[in-house]
Protein backbone atom coordinates (compact mmCIF):
# COMPACT_ATOMS: atom_id res chain seq x y z
CA UNK A 1 0.00 0.00 0.00
CA UNK A 2 1.56 3.19 -1.00
CA UNK A 3 1.03 6.46 1.55
CA UNK A 4 -1.02 9.19 -0.19
CA UNK A 5 1.26 12.23 -1.99
CA UNK A 6 0.86 14.89 0.43
CA UNK A 7 1.04 17.53 -1.99
CA UNK A 8 -1.72 16.33 -3.90
CA UNK A 9 -5.41 18.13 -2.63
CA UNK A 10 -7.54 16.56 0.30
CA UNK A 11 -10.41 15.11 -1.79
CA UNK A 12 -9.10 15.43 -5.43
CA UNK A 13 -10.64 12.82 -7.30
CA UNK A 14 -8.49 9.42 -7.99
CA UNK A 15 -6.93 9.87 -11.67
CA UNK A 16 -8.79 7.48 -13.98
CA UNK A 17 -7.26 5.91 -17.22
CA UNK A 18 -10.76 6.21 -18.84
CA UNK A 19 -11.94 9.42 -20.30
CA UNK A 20 -15.35 10.79 -19.25
CA UNK A 21 -17.16 11.14 -23.00
CA UNK A 22 -15.45 7.15 -23.02
CA UNK A 23 -16.79 6.12 -19.73
CA UNK A 24 -20.28 7.51 -20.93
CA UNK A 25 -20.63 5.43 -23.85
CA UNK A 26 -19.64 2.21 -21.95
CA UNK A 27 -22.38 0.53 -20.96
CA UNK A 28 -22.55 -3.32 -20.32
CA UNK A 29 -23.53 -6.00 -22.72
CA UNK A 30 -26.60 -7.54 -21.93
CA UNK A 31 -26.47 -11.53 -21.42
CA UNK A 32 -27.70 -14.09 -23.05
CA UNK A 33 -30.55 -14.54 -20.97
CA UNK A 34 -31.59 -10.75 -20.78
CA UNK A 35 -30.98 -10.27 -24.86
CA UNK A 36 -33.70 -13.08 -25.01
CA UNK A 37 -36.18 -11.45 -22.85
CA UNK A 38 -35.99 -8.26 -24.33
CA UNK A 39 -37.01 -10.13 -27.63
CA UNK A 40 -39.57 -11.98 -26.16
CA UNK A 41 -41.44 -8.69 -24.57
CA UNK A 42 -40.72 -6.69 -27.92
CA UNK A 43 -42.49 -9.06 -29.64
CA UNK A 44 -45.24 -9.35 -27.34
CA UNK A 45 -45.18 -5.52 -27.64
CA UNK A 46 -45.81 -5.20 -31.45
CA UNK A 47 -48.25 -8.19 -31.58
CA UNK A 48 -50.42 -6.14 -29.16
CA UNK A 49 -50.21 -2.94 -30.58
CA UNK A 50 -51.15 -4.84 -34.25
CA UNK A 51 -54.03 -6.57 -32.49
CA UNK A 52 -54.99 -3.41 -30.54
CA UNK A 53 -54.53 -0.75 -33.40
CA UNK A 54 -57.94 -1.71 -35.20
CA UNK A 55 -59.82 -0.24 -32.83
CA UNK A 56 -58.07 3.06 -34.11
CA UNK A 57 -60.26 2.67 -37.66
CA UNK A 58 -63.28 3.54 -35.27
CA UNK A 59 -65.10 0.69 -37.16
CA UNK A 60 -67.68 -0.78 -35.16
CA UNK A 61 -67.46 -4.44 -36.58
CA UNK A 62 -63.84 -4.67 -34.52
CA UNK A 63 -64.97 -3.80 -31.44
CA UNK A 64 -65.96 -6.82 -28.68
CA UNK A 65 -69.86 -7.26 -28.96
CA UNK A 66 -70.27 -6.74 -25.20
CA UNK A 67 -68.65 -3.26 -25.00
CA UNK A 68 -69.95 -2.36 -28.92
CA UNK A 69 -72.59 0.05 -27.36
CA UNK A 70 -69.78 1.40 -24.76
CA UNK A 71 -67.59 2.33 -27.29
CA UNK A 72 -69.30 4.22 -29.69
CA UNK A 73 -71.00 6.15 -26.62
CA UNK A 74 -66.99 6.81 -25.87
CA UNK A 75 -65.20 7.49 -29.36
CA UNK A 76 -62.73 10.28 -27.52
CA UNK A 77 -61.54 8.63 -24.72
CA UNK A 78 -61.35 5.11 -26.49
CA UNK A 79 -58.97 6.79 -29.29
CA UNK A 80 -56.90 8.29 -26.53
CA UNK A 81 -56.38 5.02 -24.59
CA UNK A 82 -56.16 2.78 -27.49
CA UNK A 83 -54.00 5.45 -29.07
CA UNK A 84 -51.41 6.40 -26.75
CA UNK A 85 -51.41 2.58 -25.71
CA UNK A 86 -50.36 1.39 -29.03
CA UNK A 87 -47.48 4.49 -29.26
CA UNK A 88 -46.50 3.63 -25.58
CA UNK A 89 -46.42 -0.59 -25.82
CA UNK A 90 -44.00 0.37 -29.24
CA UNK A 91 -41.48 2.74 -27.67
CA UNK A 92 -41.04 1.19 -24.21
CA UNK A 93 -38.98 -1.68 -25.20
CA UNK A 94 -36.43 0.86 -26.72
CA UNK A 95 -36.20 2.52 -23.52
CA UNK A 96 -34.07 -0.75 -21.90
CA UNK A 97 -31.59 -1.23 -24.22
CA UNK A 98 -28.10 -0.06 -21.82
CA UNK A 99 -26.06 0.36 -25.17
CA UNK A 100 -28.33 2.78 -26.94
CA UNK A 101 -29.36 4.44 -23.86
CA UNK A 102 -25.96 4.93 -23.11
CA UNK A 103 -24.66 5.62 -26.49
CA UNK A 104 -27.39 7.99 -27.87
CA UNK A 105 -28.77 9.59 -24.60
CA UNK A 106 -30.71 12.16 -27.01
CA UNK A 107 -33.05 10.18 -28.79
CA UNK A 108 -33.51 8.34 -25.59
CA UNK A 109 -34.35 11.52 -23.65
CA UNK A 110 -36.81 11.95 -26.83
CA UNK A 111 -38.51 8.85 -27.17
CA UNK A 112 -39.21 8.76 -23.18
CA UNK A 113 -41.01 12.29 -23.61
CA UNK A 114 -42.76 10.67 -26.25
CA UNK A 115 -43.44 7.77 -23.95
CA UNK A 116 -44.58 10.16 -21.16
CA UNK A 117 -46.89 11.79 -23.53
CA UNK A 118 -48.69 8.30 -25.12
CA UNK A 119 -49.00 7.31 -21.14
CA UNK A 120 -50.70 10.50 -20.39
CA UNK A 121 -53.00 9.70 -22.87
CA UNK A 122 -53.76 6.07 -22.36
CA UNK A 123 -54.10 6.54 -18.48
CA UNK A 124 -56.41 9.28 -19.03
CA UNK A 125 -58.74 7.65 -21.46
CA UNK A 126 -58.77 4.10 -19.73
CA UNK A 127 -59.87 6.37 -16.62
CA UNK A 128 -63.04 7.56 -18.46
CA UNK A 129 -63.56 4.31 -20.18
CA UNK A 130 -63.27 1.79 -16.99
CA UNK A 131 -66.42 2.82 -15.26
CA UNK A 132 -68.30 1.65 -17.84
CA UNK A 133 -66.62 -1.67 -18.38
CA UNK A 134 -68.16 -4.69 -18.39
CA UNK A 135 -68.51 -7.83 -15.22
CA UNK A 136 -68.75 -4.58 -12.67
CA UNK A 137 -67.68 -3.97 -10.25
CA UNK A 138 -64.62 -6.11 -9.92
CA UNK A 139 -63.43 -5.29 -13.79
CA UNK A 140 -63.62 -1.63 -13.76
CA UNK A 141 -62.30 -1.52 -10.06
CA UNK A 142 -59.22 -3.16 -11.63
CA UNK A 143 -58.72 -1.20 -14.49
CA UNK A 144 -59.45 1.65 -12.95
CA UNK A 145 -56.30 0.81 -10.06
CA UNK A 146 -54.13 -0.20 -13.77
CA UNK A 147 -54.58 3.79 -14.90
CA UNK A 148 -54.04 5.20 -11.91
CA UNK A 149 -50.88 2.91 -10.68
CA UNK A 150 -49.50 3.99 -14.75
CA UNK A 151 -49.99 7.48 -14.36
CA UNK A 152 -48.35 7.54 -10.70
CA UNK A 153 -45.68 5.59 -12.02
CA UNK A 154 -44.81 7.21 -15.17
CA UNK A 155 -44.86 10.73 -13.02
CA UNK A 156 -42.44 9.26 -10.56
CA UNK A 157 -40.24 7.74 -13.59
CA UNK A 158 -39.88 11.38 -15.31
CA UNK A 159 -39.57 13.48 -11.64
CA UNK A 160 -36.58 11.02 -10.90
CA UNK A 161 -35.24 11.87 -14.57
CA UNK A 162 -35.33 15.38 -13.77
CA UNK A 163 -33.74 14.89 -10.55
CA UNK A 164 -30.91 13.40 -12.14
CA UNK A 165 -31.45 9.92 -9.98
CA UNK A 166 -30.83 7.14 -12.75
CA UNK A 167 -31.88 3.95 -10.54
CA UNK A 168 -35.10 5.89 -9.07
CA UNK A 169 -35.34 6.71 -13.10
CA UNK A 170 -34.96 3.02 -13.66
CA UNK A 171 -36.96 1.47 -11.65
CA UNK A 172 -40.22 3.12 -11.72
CA UNK A 173 -39.63 3.40 -15.62
CA UNK A 174 -39.48 -0.08 -15.58
CA UNK A 175 -42.86 -0.47 -13.51
CA UNK A 176 -44.43 1.86 -15.94
CA UNK A 177 -43.71 0.09 -18.46
CA UNK A 178 -44.87 -3.18 -16.82
CA UNK A 179 -48.15 -1.56 -16.62
CA UNK A 180 -48.22 -0.63 -19.99
CA UNK A 181 -47.86 -4.26 -20.88
CA UNK A 182 -50.44 -5.30 -19.01
CA UNK A 183 -52.43 -5.21 -22.58
CA UNK A 184 -50.50 -8.11 -23.30
CA UNK A 185 -50.73 -10.17 -20.20
CA UNK A 186 -54.82 -9.48 -20.76
CA UNK A 187 -54.40 -10.65 -24.56
CA UNK A 188 -52.58 -14.09 -23.26
CA UNK A 189 -54.70 -14.76 -19.68
CA UNK A 190 -57.83 -14.41 -21.90
CA UNK A 191 -57.38 -17.48 -24.27
CA UNK A 192 -55.48 -19.84 -21.57
CA UNK A 193 -58.10 -19.10 -19.33
CA UNK A 194 -60.69 -19.88 -22.17
CA UNK A 195 -59.16 -23.31 -23.17
CA UNK A 196 -58.75 -24.10 -19.53
CA UNK A 197 -63.06 -23.85 -19.43
CA UNK A 198 -63.10 -20.49 -17.28
CA UNK A 199 -66.59 -18.61 -17.89
CA UNK A 200 -65.72 -15.37 -19.92
CA UNK A 201 -66.99 -13.43 -16.95
CA UNK A 202 -64.85 -15.16 -14.53
CA UNK A 203 -61.79 -14.93 -17.00
CA UNK A 204 -62.63 -11.16 -17.56
CA UNK A 205 -63.33 -10.09 -14.11
CA UNK A 206 -59.76 -11.35 -12.84
CA UNK A 207 -57.72 -10.67 -16.13
CA UNK A 208 -58.52 -6.92 -15.02
CA UNK A 209 -56.26 -7.66 -12.04
CA UNK A 210 -54.11 -10.22 -12.94
CA UNK A 211 -52.95 -8.57 -15.92
CA UNK A 212 -51.12 -6.26 -14.33
CA UNK A 213 -50.21 -7.60 -10.79
CA UNK A 214 -48.21 -10.41 -12.69
CA UNK A 215 -46.37 -7.92 -14.61
CA UNK A 216 -45.83 -5.75 -11.40
CA UNK A 217 -44.31 -8.45 -9.95
CA UNK A 218 -41.90 -9.60 -12.70
CA UNK A 219 -41.10 -5.92 -12.73
CA UNK A 220 -40.23 -6.14 -8.85
CA UNK A 221 -38.47 -8.72 -9.75
CA UNK A 222 -36.43 -7.26 -11.88
CA UNK A 223 -35.76 -4.31 -9.81
CA UNK A 224 -34.17 -6.06 -7.08
CA UNK A 225 -31.28 -6.94 -9.56
CA UNK A 226 -30.64 -3.57 -10.56
CA UNK A 227 -27.33 -1.88 -9.26
CA UNK A 228 -28.10 0.37 -6.93
CA UNK A 229 -26.74 3.92 -6.25
CA UNK A 230 -23.34 4.61 -5.74
CA UNK A 231 -23.30 5.49 -1.51
CA UNK A 232 -22.72 9.44 -1.15
CA UNK A 233 -20.36 10.05 1.27
CA UNK A 234 -20.51 12.27 4.24
CA UNK A 235 -18.24 15.18 5.51
CA UNK A 236 -15.98 13.79 7.58
CA UNK A 237 -16.00 10.35 6.21
CA UNK A 238 -12.01 8.76 6.13
CA UNK A 239 -11.08 8.56 2.54
CA UNK A 240 -11.26 5.41 0.87
CA UNK A 241 -7.26 3.63 0.83
CA UNK A 242 -5.25 3.82 -2.01
CA UNK A 243 -4.60 0.53 -3.23
CA UNK A 244 -0.60 -0.40 -4.61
Amino acid sequence: MNAPDPRAPTGAPAPTTESAPTAARAAPRPGRSARAGWWTVAVLAFATALLTARYLTLDPDVYLDRQRAVYLAHRVPLTLHVGGGVLAILLGPWQFLPRLRARRPGPHRLTGRLYLLAVLASGTGGLLLAPSGMVGPVAPIGFTALAVLLLLSSALAWRAALRRDPARHRAWATRSFALILAAATLRVWLPVMDLAGVPFEQAYATAAWTSWLINLVVAEHLIARMPGPAPRRRPGDPEPAAVS
